[in-house]
């Protein structure tokens, strides 16, 4: 797997919820790491067990010499992970079929395939560039090999509007890939679905100001900080809130922490905060620096039990806009 040296704390979050990363490149000159995640958990005809939104896939993924054949492909209209104002185009291909309620109000293909087994998941940003690539695989036992800011396999579109994608993901030869000799040889024609987006974050208009400091929401946020820090599992689980119907030992949740760890950015700072009226969701503000560069933090808290806990982060180095 090959992660980016600009990581932002949404994708460790993910990590932790879903197994899966979301890692993308905050800068053009993202430097490239190798390593590999760990999780637990010919062409196609038409199937009883196949998806209303399922489209058709044909052709392999091959490790070390054993082939795995895909016959089902998805596609979804996501937010980018570093620009929610940008969408990609995420494209799975399966070896077997996906149900409609994994599918139903899916926020990213990623959280649809976090246990899934005999895949590859790709990303397509909106320069029709492939920036994304995840391969699951009988001969990779617990892990996953990842590849973001560029991919190994090629992409060639033959359709690409609104609402389809068809094309390839090819190798050509065998190449490379972490400590595996890797090949992909698959053609895809699939719908393009919208992911659910969430809810705009409260601002000046539909909430009123939080205090300089972030009052109730910055301190639950900077508890589940230190509980990262920590790596204290039920402080996490306490100060969190995963995507919907993902779950995780606590073994594998505090090996993820450990990982979480070295992700977290230097000295965070509360730059402003909103509440809605409700009283039950906020959005903080932050600045803290990653190797000396100055990254932005937005960060969603939501009310539980008379509690505030963490939705979700992101961090870039793109500044907030004022």
């Amino acid at each position: 797997m090959v992660i980016t040296k600009n990581k932002r704390l949404e994708n460790a979050f993910a990590l932790i919820c879903a197994m899966v990363f979301l890692w993308g490149t905050a800068g053009q000159g993202s430097s490239l790491i190798a390593a590999e995640i760990k999780h637990k958990g010919g062409l196609a005809t038409a199937s009883p067990e196949r998806s209303a939104t399922a489209g058709i896939a044909s052709g392999y993924i091959s490790l070390n010499g054993k082939r795995l054949y895909v016959h089902y492909a998805y596609a979804m209209a996501q937010p980018n992970a570093f620009d929610d104002k940008k969408l990609d185009i995420a494209v799975l291909v399966t070896e077997k079929p996906l149900s409609a309620n994994e599918l139903k109000d899916a926020q990213r293909l990623e959280y649809v395939v976090h246990k899934k087994r005999n895949y590859a998941l790709f990303k397509i940003n909106d320069q029709g560039k492939p920036i994304y690539e995840v391969i699951e695989h009988p001969v990779l036992e617990d892990t996953r090999l990842i590849m973001s800011g560029t991919t190994v396999a090629q992409f060639v579109a033959d359709v690409l509007s609104k609402d389809r994608i068809q094309g390839s993901f090819r190798t050509g030869a065998k190449k490379d890939f972490s400590v595996y000799t890797y090949e992909i040889n698959v053609s895809f024609n699939a719908q393009i679905e919208k992911a659910k987006l969430p809810e705009p974050l409260p601002d000046a208009e539909t909430g009123k100001a939080l205090p300089p400091d972030g009052g109730d929401p910055a301190k639950a946020y900077f508890a589940y900080r230190l509980a990262i820090e920590q790596k204290d599992v039920a402080a996490f689980r306490r100060l969190s809130q995963p995507p919907t119907n993902i779950e995780m030992p606590d073994a594998e949740m505090k090996e993820s922490l450990e990982f979480m760890a070295s992700l977290v950015l230097k000295d965070p700072k509360v730059i402003k905060g909103y509440i809605n009226t409700a009283g039950d969701r906020s959005a903080l503000y932050l600045i803290g620096t990653e190797e000396g560069e100055k990254r932005y933090g937005t960060i969603e808290m939501i009310k539980k039990n008379d509690a505030w806990i963490v939705k979700g982060e992101n961090w870039s180095d793109i500044p907030h806009q004022k």
